[in-house]
C-alpha cells in the first residue's frame, strides 16, 4: 500500500477497467476494486499521529465506493445509446471517459473523505 507500488499494483486494475466489456457486473467489480486499493493506500500512507476511528475509515471507503460505482454505471446508462454501435477502439475510448470521470471523482471523494479528520484536527509536527 505504499507509493512504490501504485503503479505497477494499478497497470492491471486499468487494464482490466478498459479491456473487460462495459457490462454493469464488470463495472461495479473494476470500480469496487480500485477504490479499495485506494482506500487501502490512503490509509497506509496517512500520518502516523493522525487519530482515524473505524467510522472514519468506513465512511471515506464507502463513500468512494459508493459515488465510483452510482457515477460509472449512471453514465453507463446515460450513454448507452451512442455507445451500442461501438466496436474497437472508439469502444475503448468511450469505456475510457466513462471509467476516467467515475474514478477521478471517485478518487478525490476518497482522499478527501478518508483525510477528513487530518484536515479538521490536524496532524502532529
Amino acid at each position: 500500500m505504499r507509493m512504490c507500488a501504485f503503479v505497477p499494483t494499478n497497470l492491471p486494475i486499468i487494464f482490466g477497467m478498459l479491456m473487460s466489456a462495459p457490462t454493469p457486473l464488470n463495472t461495479v467489480f473494476w470500480q469496487w476494486l480500485n477504490q479499495t486499493y485506494n482506500a487501502g493506500m490512503n490509509y497506509g500512507n496517512r500520518n502516523a499521529s493522525s487519530q482515524q476511528t473505524t467510522g472514519d475509515i468506513l465512511f471515506g471507503y464507502s463513500a468512494a465506493v459508493t459515488s465510483s460505482i452510482g457515477i460509472s454505471l449512471g453514465l453507463r446508462k446515460i450513454s448507452a445509446g451512442f455507445t451500442r454501435n461501438m466496436k474497437g477502439g472508439s469502444l475503448v475510448l468511450a469505456n475510457s471517459i466513462i471509467n476516467y470521470v467515475a474514478v477521478a471523482s471517485a478518487g478525490f471523494l476518497n482522499s478527501y473523505c478518508m483525510r477528513m479528520g487530518e484536515m479538521s484536527r490536524g496532524i502532529k509536527i
